[in-house]
């Protein structure tokens, strides 16, 4: 079966990358995974929105790396490395014209490396509520210096 033309291009990217001088002279326990990491991150980013890997964007990126690439068998030493790795793939895509916007988008797979990690290791996040409940004479959270009653309380009634 041969690839598909997106394949294809994935395929160019995740190679051109791995054939750099930054990665390759980098010593990391991530390097020998490299092309398996990004060819899977990579590929789930475009099936979110079923588009190319130029046209991929941040909403793409968190679930293909918390539901795709943090179910990869990595080594704990590796798999630590993974959004840096992801980041610094993102930036070089731009630096060689090939993704707009990159470097930013570097910066948010960079930002989820606490949700990736507990992701890998199978842990989800428990979300609580606000510690203490807003009464309706404490001041405003919106910022307006009045008190709540008389100021945002009306506006989540329902």
């Amino acid at each position: 079966m041969s690839a598909s033309p997106r394949q294809e291009q994935i395929a160019l990217w995740v190679g051109d990358f791995c054939d750099t001088s930054t990665f390759r002279d980098h010593v990391s326990p991530i390097r020998e995974y490299a092309p398996e990491v990004l060819t899977a991150f990579l590929e789930a980013a475009c099936e979110q929105r079923q588009v190319d890997p130029h046209d991929i964007e941040e909403s793409d990126l968190k679930p293909a790396l918390l539901e795709h690439v943090a179910r990869l068998a990595l080594p704990a030493s590796a798999r630590a490395e993974v959004p840096a790795l992801c980041a610094a793939f993102l930036a070089e895509m731009q630096t060689a014209g090939r993704l707009s916007g990159g470097e930013g988008l570097g910066l948010y797979v960079r930002a989820l490396k606490k949700p990736f990690l507990a992701a890998a290791e199978g842990r989800t996040e428990t979300l609580r509520g606000p510690e203490t409940k807003l009464g309706r004479n404490d001041p405003c959270p919106c910022g307006s210096g009045r008190k709540y009653k008389k100021c945002c309380m009306g506006l989540f009634d329902t």
